[in-house]
């Protein structure tokens, strides 16, 4: 098991937008979406040696001060993305998720996170 905190005020995942440039759309991610995704890699990166391999069970733990808002998946989805190819090869992996919302003072907002390997054997039956 291997757990590692993301420091700051947590990011939701946001919906991608539509863009135009000349006569052709295109789709994107917001900066800020993007920006927080990297952060959470920075962290997760020196725990990290090399992508698990097989299903894992990730735990957040977010931590948010009073009065700000979110949807917890959208919250989740960021960091698992800004995981992704890091502490697994992709999130298709997660086989168990366990997610919380906390709250906490302002100036100690974060992201608790916790990743085990999860055994072949527990996956089925």
């Amino acid at each position: 098991m291997t757990t590692f905190t993301v420091p700051g005020r947590p990011v939701p995942k946001k919906r991608p937008r539509l863009g135009y440039g000349g006569r052709r759309a295109y789709v994107y991610t917001p900066r800020e979406t993007l920006a927080y995704e990297e952060a959470v890699g920075w962290a997760a990166r020196p725990h990290f040696p090399k992508p698990l391999e097989g299903p894992v069970s990730v735990k957040l733990d977010v931590y948010l001060a009073t009065g700000k808002r979110g949807d917890l998946d959208n919250y989740s989805k960021s960091i698992l993305d800004g995981v992704n190819e890091i502490a697994f090869r992709d999130d298709s992996q997660v086989a168990r998720l366990e997610a919380s919302l906390r709250r906490c003072p302002h100036g100690q907002e974060r992201v608790e996170v916790e990743v085990a390997e999860i055994a072949e054997e527990a996956m089925s039956g």
